[in-house]
């Protein structure tokens, strides 16, 4: 439980952050300055691109296992693999505008890190005692 605890709260911290970083770069005039019926579409795709992540971070439960809780380089895998991929082809499909993929994708592995520290330092508590 604690594990799928991780992966939805970071959905939902990074998904918040995106969507505060898409209501200030509209209210600036960076990004959505169409008149259209698609002005709000920046914040689906914030969602979208969050939700995508979301979905990859399902590695995550690959902890429930002895042997991958235990090794530090798959326990990282199954954090940061199909995460960072994803970003990686999100931010190369958007080479001419890399900026909204770094708006949408960063806050999602910022708290992914902390929560992997977070965890690691739990583990190691958790084997000394």
């Amino acid at each position: 439980m604690k594990y799928f605890k991780i992966i939805v709260l970071c959905f939902i911290i990074a998904s918040v952050f995106s969507l505060i970083g898409v209501f200030v770069l509209q209210s600036t005039g960076l990004i959505g300055k169409a008149d259209s019926d698609f002005k709000n579409l920046p914040y689906g795709i914030a969602i979208g691109i969050n939700l995508c992540i979301f979905l990859g971070s399902f590695t995550i439960l690959l902890n429930l296992q002895e042997h991958v809780k235990d090794n530090l380089l798959y326990k990282a895998l199954s954090f940061f693999l199909l995460p960072g991929m994803f970003v990686l082809f999100v931010l190369f499909a958007m080479w001419d505008k890399p900026w909204p993929g770094v708006l949408f994708c960063i806050p999602y592995l910022i708290v992914l890190f902390i929560f992997f520290v977070r965890s690691k330092k739990h583990d190691t508590r958790n084997y000394k005692n």
